[in-house]
């Protein structure tokens, strides 16, 4: 009881302070060693399109595949990407990642607040959410996705702001071909509520998407991709994925909440709607659990509903706040200079290849050979799978000494070759008479004596 003719003392409490706890991950993992390779040609097509004022429709990359029809789907991004590497170089990728992950972890953690009102299952919600973004918190493209979809769930579920939809397609569109799961939410909620006179409004929000500079170009990337399932198999993010990994795990969690949930009558029959298609869209990839789970985040939420209950005796303000400060700005003090992988990227070994010869080398050094523009004919493979396609799997057989590499280097020109030192196919090379010009810790450079 409060005495009267005073004030209770304002205190901050357990959840809210775990709030903030998703922070220190989210910096640790945007200010540590860039591995990403796709992200790295994403650089150089930006740079390249800003130079040609005009988004790219060809491959100007490789010369295994130069000229076929190939499309910057995430035009706008690869433009920010030269933007940032122009403004303030390498460190300013570690800034987006940094401001990306917090956003979608921002909005995640609105959605659940609308729900609930309660910053106790907020606070779950959030802690459960950030192993599963944070195998996804990458530079490329994707990282957009998180906190557009979560843009997208907020928008639509507020009535005043459905007006902003179609731009928010747009802008998706524009930096990430994962969009289209956006379009899938909204009408699966329209189906959800029977609001049969939403349709128009998502019918306008899809007609923004072909007002990108690709056009109806943005149509032909979405329904290539649906047709490289086969292809996407060589990569391992898009292998079937593991439940009982950390970024896994959290997902079970929650779909555990969310039956709890429907037991107990907080998630009806209608949330089916919502739960099925991305249900099945998690049990499909790997990568595909993010996206999966930013959609079911408001059902986790409503499972989650619970009387606004307080935990512990809570701390006062001042030491609250003392506490917030150290968590946001603590992990940024001990941040190290972003720089590329050095383990993962060729980053000698490129000063010696042959600038003018054509290369063999693994999809993981096209990605850099492309932004360094160290080849001048172009490279022999990256892992742009809706480009290179059958060559993906040839590929793999290749490096692991499963497939003729006499026919497919005679068949592409190859005059040398940058190889991991432990591939299988640099054995071969060396028996076959290649000689080693150059070899450190990770990487060798093989040629025909």
């Amino acid at each position: 009881m409060t005495a009267a003719g005073t004030e209770p003392v304002r205190r901050i409490y357990f959840p809210q302070l775990a709030l903030v706890l998703p922070w220190i991950r989210i910096v640790l993992g945007a200010f540590r060693p860039i591995r990403d390779n796709s992200f790295l040609w994403h650089v150089a097509a930006g740079r390249l399109q800003v130079e040609l004022g005009s988004v790219l429709v060809a491959d100007p990359f490789s010369f295994t595949m130069a000229g076929e029809a190939w499309r910057t789907q995430s035009w706008l991004a690869d433009v920010l990407y030269a933007w940032i590497e122009d403004s303030v170089g390498m460190a300013g990728y570690a800034w987006m990642l940094l401001l990306a992950g917090a956003l979608a972890h921002a909005g995640i953690g609105l959605i659940v607040w609308r729900v609930t009102r309660n910053p106790l299952p907020t606070a779950v919600v959030l802690l459960l959410s950030f192993p599963v973004l944070a195998a996804v918190q990458v530079p490329r493209p994707v990282l957009f996705t998180f906190p557009l979809f979560a843009l997208t769930i907020l928008v639509w579920d507020d009535r005043r702001l459905r007006w902003a939809l179609p731009f928010v397609m747009w802008l998706w569109a524009s930096v990430h071909g994962s969009f289209f799961l956006g379009l899938v939410y909204v009408g699966a909620r329209i189906l959800a509520r029977r609001e049969w006179r939403s349709f128009i409004a998502l019918f306008v929000a899809g007609l923004a998407t072909l007002l990108t500079a690709h056009g109806l170009g943005i149509v032909e990337i979405v329904l290539e991709f649906l047709t490289l399932r086969e292809h996407l198999a060589y990569i391992t993010e898009w292998a079937t994925p593991d439940f009982l990994t950390i970024e896994g795990a959290p997902f079970m969690i929650g779909l555990v909440l969310i039956v709890v949930g429907a037991i107990r009558g907080r998630i009806g029959m209608a949330d089916l709607w919502v739960f099925v298609p991305f249900l099945v869209l998690a049990l499909s990839a790997s990568r595909a659990i993010a996206p999966a789970w930013i959609a079911l985040v408001p059902l986790v939420g409503a499972a989650c509903a619970w009387r606004r209950d307080r935990i512990g005796n809570g701390f006062p303000i001042p030491v609250a706040l003392c506490v917030v400060v150290l968590v946001l700005v603590g992990p940024i003090l001990l941040a190290k200079t972003v720089e590329l992988d050095g383990t993962r990227f060729p980053l000698v070994a490129a000063q010696y290849l042959d600038p003018d010869k054509l290369t063999y080398h693994d999809d993981v050094a096209g990605g850099y050979l492309i932004y360094a523009g160290t080849l001048g004919d172009g490279v022999f493979i990256d892992d742009r799978v809706e480009l290179f396609r059958d060559r993906i799997g040839e590929f793999v057989r290749l490096r692991a000494g499963r497939e003729d590499w006499r026919a497919v280097f005679d068949r592409d020109g190859i005059e040398q070759a940058l190889v991991r030192k432990d591939d299988p196919l640099r054995e071969l090379l060396e028996e076959a008479g290649w000689r080693t010009y150059f070899a450190d810790s990770n990487y060798a450079i093989l040629r025909p004596e």
